[in-house]
């Protein structure tokens, strides 16, 4: 009985330090957005309006529908524990940053909006607004064990579906909200830590046992309300925040018995927080209207809402609770975007966003988004096809790395963690 205790704890430490991870995209409704650094609060005029500032969308005719796919290809890097022998034959241990196989996802928004009333405009859509995939291969012991590799693996991902409504107050003020449903899934698979000469606990026959966490769960009660105000005819501006989200997954971690090698379900409860998040935008259109300006300034309230992680699994009527610091720090993003109208047909733009990460270097984890500054450079261009109907594309390079120096309890330890990621943006919206 105790040694099942001990191993039901083993699990509570891999679910709180692997399961958690911060990973939000910039210009992800919206490919206009995401050529221009992931502006938009101030400008949006499209069915992307409803998870980026709803306010906007009185800036819509009388119907509009917007559909977006979003492809992202990224490669992560982080510091894994491996054990070698020495000339004598000693054993010792080292950190070694491991450079992933490229991971991809497509994410996709779909969405409408329509003129209830002169004044009043409604809209809903479908869309991820953050989440994350990675995969890392390595051999912890390759010196004395080198047949033995193990993965560490993870998706994440936080679904929204989004109902808002915009109501115009004056000829050139409007306020909207969003009434926003979230679904949060989250699997992770990893090899779990023993004080052996590999380093990963095994089976009887010597294979690597992983604790395999599916947890899913809904929460209703998230809202955002936007504010949108032109005091120019060229001057644009727009203010929103979105509150906070916890939505509590239920699931199963799957493993094996390290003694007898038989299945074991247990019965596992985490939670995955969306935090407080303000976003100010403006834009300015000059030069007779055929070069647009964008600045947005994004703060999200990371601090507030991720300082420990808690982990709940019960096996055989034993329920067991686990809450390990994080300490997460709140994240400022600055997205700098530009659109010049070359003709009627096409709308070539550029775009650069800064990013600091919410991840604290002494807590930093293989599976979560990397400590420091990210930088996002992005292009597009936006096609006429027809009248009332819009084709546009977006592609952005964005780089998160930076050395941690000092390993501690609660990180994964000395070196590189970093990701390398390419994005891609094609959407169509109609205008009516």
């Amino acid at each position: 009985m105790r040694s099942g205790h001990v191993f039901v704890a083993l699990l509570l430490l891999l679910a709180a330090d692997e399961a958690s991870a911060s990973t939000e995209f910039n210009g992800l409704f919206d490919a206009r957005s995401g050529a221009m650094g992931g502006t938009g609060a101030a400008f949006l005029d499209s069915a992307a309006a409803i998870p980026t500032n709803p306010a906007l969308l009185d800036q819509i005719g009388k119907l509009t529908l917007t559909a977006d796919a979003f492809f992202i290809a990224a490669q992560p890097t982080a510091p894994y524990t491996i054990r070698h022998l020495d000339p004598a034959g000693q054993p010792y241990q080292t950190y070694e940053s491991v450079r992933s196989p490229m991971t991809s996802a497509l994410l996709p928004f779909v969405g409408g909006a329509y003129r209830l009333f002169d004044r009043v405009v409604v809209g809903v859509a479908a869309y991820p607004t953050m989440g994350l995939g990675t995969t890392a291969k390595y051999r912890p012991a390759p010196d004395q064990f080198p047949e033995i590799e193990v993965a560490n693996k993870a998706s994440q991902g936080l679904l929204e579906l989004g109902t808002a409504a915009s109501v115009r107050v004056l000829d050139n003020l409007s306020v909207g909200l969003t009434w926003r449903v979230n679904y949060a899934v989250q699997k992770v698979s990893a090899p779990l830590a023993a004080n052996n000469p590999v380093g990963v606990l095994l089976d009887p026959s010597s294979n690597p046992i992983t604790a395999d966490i599916d947890v899913s769960g809904f929460n209703f009660a998230g809202l955002q309300a936007g504010v949108f105000y032109k005091p120019l005819s060229n001057l644009r501006l727009g203010l929103t925040y979105r509150s906070k989200v916890v939505a509590v997954g239920t699931g199963t971690t799957t493993t094996k018995s390290p003694l007898s090698g038989e299945t074991l379900v247990i019965d596992t409860r985490s939670a995955f927080t969306s935090p407080h998040t303000f976003r100010a935008g403006v834009a300015l259109s000059v030069l007779e209207d055929k070069l647009l300006l964008a600045a947005d300034f994004k703060y999200l309230m990371y601090a507030e809402a991720w300082k420990q992680i808690e982990t709940t699994t019960t096996q055989n009527g034993v329920t067991s609770t686990t809450a390990t610091p994080a300490y997460w720090k709140d994240s400022v993003a600055v997205l700098l975007g530009g659109e010049f109208k070359a003709s009627e047909l096409f709308r070539p733009r550029l775009g650069y966003a800064l990013v600091t990460s919410a991840t604290n270097p002494a807590y930093a984890q293989q599976l979560m988004a990397p400590p420091g500054l990210s930088h996002l450079v992005t292009g597009g261009l936006g096609i006429k096809v027809l009248d009332g109907l819009n084709v546009d594309l977006s592609a952005g390079y964005v780089v998160l790395q930076s050395r941690v120096e000092t390993a501690t309890p609660y990180n994964a330890g000395v070196g590189i963690y970093g990701s390398h990621a390419g994005e891609f943006s094609l959407s169509v919206t109609y205008h009516m």
